[in-house]
């Protein structure tokens, strides 16, 4: 039940930094994108063209920032990952059964 968790956490530790790898350096596509699109929605007013950059900037910025929480959040996680299995391996590890003390079965 351990490994299926531990599997489990890492998949998604490794989900969330590609996800977060991509929306930060594709950042600049996708800002460019959405500021096209609300450039395009701006029918019956004249947009600015600082307007317009801002708009582009702030986009770039949210997708950047985005990736980046997404991308500490799974590196974190793998983090978690590596310690909590690393730790509970070697717990279980130098669990000895009982009246074992050289390393054979006694039959008491």
């Amino acid at each position: 039940m351990l490994q299926k968790h531990i599997f489990r956490l890492g998949a998604i530790s490794l989900l969330l930094i590609i996800v977060g790898l991509i929306l930060m350096f594709s950042s600049v596509a996708f800002g460019t994108s959405l500021g096209e699109s609300w450039l395009i929605n701006q029918e019956n007013s004249i947009a600015d063209t600082s307007q317009y950059m801002m708009i582009i900037e702030t986009y770039t910025n949210t997708f950047l920032i985005s990736g980046s929480i997404l991308f500490a959040a799974g590196f974190l996680t793998a983090i978690l990952t590596y310690f909590t299995c690393l730790f509970f391996s070697t717990r279980e590890s130098k669990i000895a059964p009982e009246n074992n003390i050289n390393g054979t079965i006694s039959n008491q």
